[in-house]
């Protein structure tokens, strides 16, 4: 049995993440939950999980949701909340979907605690991915990949020698825009950004993957996770989304990874492995005709992730810098302060601007995450 801590529980990760315990009751067990401001979520889930510990976002929140609940279990708020419950005496796996840099730190502590964890925050590893293997080493703590790309990357590399690699390719949807021309992307509106063909996401991740900066952030993971160079790692664009990641080897070959595009998959992989079991979703349908098409991603249309590969390339805290600019520019322009075509200048922008140097510490990477907010802020505020 597997005790979960589950931060981000009201999110698209979180609720995908509940259906896959639903499914293995007699394996997965639910001790804390962690959300934001979706109280009234949140209070379903409790009243289903009757989870021992819970985190929301405010003290009100917390009162709101003690009043509301006909049993009494430990309640914390904020950041310190997020801890709370990763470090939960009876947790032994947290599942980590808080979206943004403000997992960062409950992540590390997770891992230096020794507990699995299931990262769906790949902003915990592109701002300080050297420190989460440090303390995962220090701490003996397991991390594996939520997102579908690094979970297949994680099966079809398992046991490989890695001087037998000679690339390996995460796969992009394209976003709403694939088939758009140049000036119709630039003046792309909130609603086109957030109709996305294939996957049902957040709003966060939706416009990254409008941009292609949530493929640019998953290349700098996949760094991370498995220690590949910038040159080892490519992107390409397939549009039907059942292949989710190719490994290349020397001798020309490659090994590809397919399921079906529903994030209840990659969830139960790092949830149960290595035990491979039915779960909520149904078996790849072999004997239905289909077709499946692969091109080049265009960094003139996206150059988010172009400067995703850049920001990989100097090291150091410039994937923090990149991150945190585009946590910025991506919610001006939800709150219609900046245009769809901003988001990319306002990060390139601030890549160029602050200085980038090594990433020693969380005190180091989180300084250089809070720099470069307050100059994304500044360069937006000159174009409201």
């Amino acid at each position: 049995m597997r005790s979960l801590a589950l931060l981000g529980s009201t999110g698209s990760i979180g609720t995908s993440t509940l259906d896959v315990v639903q499914a293995h009751r007699s394996r997965l067990s639910v001790v804390a939950l962690a959300a934001g401001r979706n109280r009234d979520l949140l209070k379903e889930q409790c009243l289903t999980f009757r989870p021992r510990c819970v985190s929301v976002g405010t003290k009100e929140d917390a009162d709101w949701l003690m009043a509301g609940l006909p049993y009494r279990p430990e309640l914390h708020w904020g950041a310190e909340g997020l801890l709370a419950c990763a470090l939960h005496p009876e947790v032994d796996t947290v599942v980590a979907a808080v979206v943004g840099s403000a997992g960062l730190a409950s992540t590390e502590a997770a891992l230096r605690a020794g507990r699995r964890v299931c990262v769906a925050n790949k902003e915990s590893l592109v701002v300080g991915g050297a420190l989460m293997h440090e303390a995962a080493q220090a701490g003996g703590g397991e991390l594996l990949p939520v997102d579908s790309e690094h979970a297949a990357l994680h099966q079809l590399l398992s046991g490989r020698d890695p001087a037998s690699i000679r690339e390996v390719r995460i796969t992009a949807s394209g976003g709403p825009f694939r088939d758009w021309p140049l000036a119709r992307i630039q003046a792309a509106t909130i609603e086109e950004a957030l109709n996305h063909p294939t996957w049902k996401m957040g709003p966060k991740i939706t416009i990254d993957s409008a941009t292609l900066m949530n493929k640019g952030l998953e290349v700098i993971e996949a760094s991370v996770l498995f220690g590949l160079t910038a040159d080892q790692v490519a992107v390409t664009v397939h549009p039907q989304s059942q292949v989710h990641a190719m490994v290349g080897f020397h001798d020309g070959s490659y090994q590809l990874q397919v399921c079906a595009n529903d994030m209840k998959l990659p969830i139960q992989y790092c949830l149960l492995y290595p035990d491979k079991q039915p779960g909520p979703v149904a078996p790849y349908p072999w004997d239905e005709a289909r077709t499946w098409t692969f091109e080049p991603p265009d960094l003139d249309r996206f150059p988010c992730l172009g400067l995703a590969f850049e920001a990989l390339r100097a090291g150091g805290t410039a994937p923090a810098l990149l991150n945190a600019a585009n946590e910025v520019a991506v919610a001006a322009f939800l709150q219609g302060r900046l245009r769809f075509w901003d988001i990319q200048a306002c990060n390139r922008e601030t890549l160029a601007r602050i200085p980038t140097v090594p990433a020693g510490s969380l005190e180091e990477v989180l300084g250089a995450d809070g720099a470069a907010r307050r100059h994304a802020e500044g360069w937006v505020q000159t174009r409201t």
